[in-house]
């Protein structure tokens, strides 16, 4: 069952998947990585997108909200200019603002992002919770096994994250929101903070020896001045992030900023992943038709 797609931007997952889609006999077209070798990809993106039924962008779509996310293209394209050529598409992207995808919209596109796709999000959560216990294994003398973990959040990387380092015999503490988080930690065997209780009583944040971030909001700010020099402080979260980055400095904490880790790990393994979602979704496409 071929299909077409058009895959502008994006990181080495994009890349990874123009190389099975290839390979699964579909029509690719790239555009966006002329830094890399080995990949021929089209002069215009123009033409890519007038032939082709199926748009793949970017994960995330955007990081300054003018441009395209095209880290290994020495090309820009304008967000404004990329959208006056989408028109009766399906999109595929990533962590786009609801204001654009309501635009493309307008324009009678079909918009899937994946971010917002429970399944796909637990699965990007994987190389995010391997890719920060890399980090911890490179950043600090102890070993893990005994260590005293605090991850805050227990969202879809907390989970994940919680339950590799418990593997690897880590303590660990989630700093919880709710009492549907505080219910599920305590039905992992995990020890719980809340977050109230964090922050009034913040001498407690010298007993962990690894601190772990996964909220995009500031959690700790005048608090990090009661953590340990040699406590590892490693923030996942996007912007605003939840480490407050000059009182770390101020305080010449061990603080490690790492964002977007899947892009960094298990690409290929991640992009098998979307394949097989654009699968599903022309098939659905083709039975909806067919009983019209």
């Amino acid at each position: 069952m071929s299909m077409n797609f058009c895959l502008i931007g994006g990181d080495l997952r994009t890349f990874y998947l123009a190389k099975i889609l290839s390979r699964e006999k579909h029509e690719v077209k790239l555009y966006g990585f002329d830094k890399l070798e080995k990949f021929k990809e089209c002069e215009k993106y123009e033409e890519m997108i007038r032939t082709s039924s199926n748009i793949v962008l970017p994960i995330p779509f955007s990081k300054d909200n003018q441009y395209v996310n095209m880290p290994f293209s020495n090309k820009d394209i304008a967000i404004r200019e990329l959208f006056y050529y989408l028109e009766n598409k399906t999109i595929f992207v990533g962590n786009m603002h609801q204001e654009l995808k309501e635009e493309l919209h307008r324009k009678h596109n079909q918009v899937i992002d994946f971010m917002q796709k429970e399944e796909f999000a637990i699965l990007n959560a994987i190389p995010t919770a391997e890719a920060t216990i890399e980090i911890i294994l490179k950043n600090t003398k102890k070993i893990l096994q005994n260590g005293n973990c605090l991850i805050l959040g227990f969202g879809r990387i907390g989970k994940v994250l919680g339950y590799k380092l418990k593997g690897l015999s880590a303590k660990v503490t989630c700093m919880i929101t709710t009492e549907v988080e505080k219910a599920w930690a305590i039905a992992y065997g995990y020890e719980t903070i809340s977050i109230e209780n964090l922050q009034k009583n913040c001498t407690k944040l010298k007993q962990y020896d690894i601190i772990i971030n996964t909220i995009p909001k500031i959690i700790l700010k005048e608090e990090l001045k009661e953590i340990k020099k040699e406590t590892l402080v490693i923030d996942l979260a996007s912007k605003p992030y939840g480490i407050d980055r000059k009182i770390a400095e101020q305080e010449k904490l061990n603080f490690i900023e790492a964002l977007g880790l899947p892009r960094k790990i298990g690409t290929n393994d991640i992009s098998k992943i979307y394949e097989r979602y654009y699968k599903t979704i022309y098939i659905k496409k083709k039975i909806k038709k067919d009983e019209e």
